[in-house]
């Protein structure tokens, strides 16, 4: 399997340790910067929300159970610590320039990898 990021965030959060457990548990906002070659996959890009899939690039991968209850394991969570650590993140869409999408309810470290952005579902389905 081979994966490219197609940008960056920039969030608030110098350490996974600084960021909310979830981004809607917060109000921190964040700016994704998608690359110059995947700039054309956010036009006509008007959802209120984005879910933004994330590399969480700091994380311990070797993690399998949760340090607060080690009767459960990591895929009983949304812990970005595990084996391969693709994150999950809604935010509300603030404003999208060029090649930018400024978001509202971010988690993640500042420079986290994003691997893909997808309007939200519930949005595609209030639509229809």
């Amino acid at each position: 399997m081979h994966c490219d990021p197609i940008g960056t965030v920039s969030t608030p959060f110098e350490t996974t340790g600084e960021a909310p457990p979830q981004g809607f548990q917060g109000d921190a906002e964040g700016v994704v910067r998608v690359r110059e070659e995947f700039a054309a996959g956010l036009s006509g890009f008007d959802a209120p929300s984005v879910v933004i899939v994330w590399w969480a690039d700091r994380a311990d991968r070797s993690v399998l159970t949760l340090d607060r209850d080690p009767s459960r394991g990591v895929f009983t969570s949304r812990s970005p610590a595990r084996p391969n650590p693709v994150c999950l993140t809604e935010c509300t869409v603030l404003a999208v320039d060029d090649r930018r999408l400024r978001v509202r309810g971010v988690d993640m470290a500042d420079g986290s990898p994003v691997v893909d952005l997808k309007a939200s579902v519930r949005d595609r389905l209030d639509r229809s």
